[in-house]
Formats: structure tokens, sequence, C-alpha cells
């Protein structure tokens, strides 16, 4: 096998992987109650919402990570609430995104991270 070959070769196992970017968060900061289950039909004012944010991360780290406040957005998102249900976050790509990290050989990884959830206001007793 020529050094081309193995090149070649190389190049196609890596490059499948080589878009992978994590995410990290801490959601403790956040002073009302998450869960992942949905709301209870009549629990209250429920209303749905979707944050997306760009997660970024420059030449392997080397110059940087732009990665989200998951907690801030949360909470500025939940402000005058009384709790968070449903919750999610995931990691979703465009052919934009897909295009540049594989044009720049993954020296630049970008994703755009989606927060979701229902925002439940409680009924107030009289």
């Amino acid at each position: 096998m020529s050094h081309l070959d193995r090149l070649v070769l190389s190049l196609l196992v890596v490059l499948p992987f080589s878009g992978c970017l994590g995410l990290d968060y801490e959601l403790s900061s956040v002073p009302i109650p998450i869960s992942a289950k949905p709301a209870e039909p009549g629990s209250g004012e429920i209303t749905s919402f979707r944050i997306e944010e760009r997660n970024v991360l420059w030449l392997d780290g080397l110059f940087g990570h732009s990665a989200p406040d998951v907690a801030a957005l949360v909470e500025a998102q939940a402000a005058g609430f009384d709790r968070i249900a449903d919750f999610r976050v995931s990691q979703e790509t465009n052919i934009h995104q897909w295009l540049l990290t594989h044009l720049t050989l993954s020296l630049v990884r970008m994703k755009t991270v989606v927060i979701s959830g229902q925002l439940v206001r409680d009924p107030r007793s009289p």
C-alpha cells in the first residue's frame, strides 16, 4: 500500500468522526425546578420556548471554544415562571455548518445548540 493510499484511507476513517463537538452545562444555578417530564394538563399557564445558540470550537480548542451559557439562557427565559417542564438540550447542524467543519478539515467545528421546554406558571390559590 502506497503512502498516498494510506493517507486517503486515514482521511476516510477520521473525517466522519471529526465533526463531533460536545457541550457541558450545569443547571444548579437556575433558581426554579427543571424537569424532563412534560407538564400535566391543567397545571397552570404553559408556554413553550426554544432557544438557539452556536457552539464553536476553534482549531481543536487551541484558539478557544465559544459555547453558550445554558444556565444563563434558561434563567433569563424563565423569568417570572415557577418551573420548567419537558426540558431538552440538543445539538443540530445544517448544511452550512457541516460544510464549514469539513472544508476546514475540522479546524473550525460548529453546531447549533437547541434548548427547548415548557415554562409553567402555577395557578395561584385565592
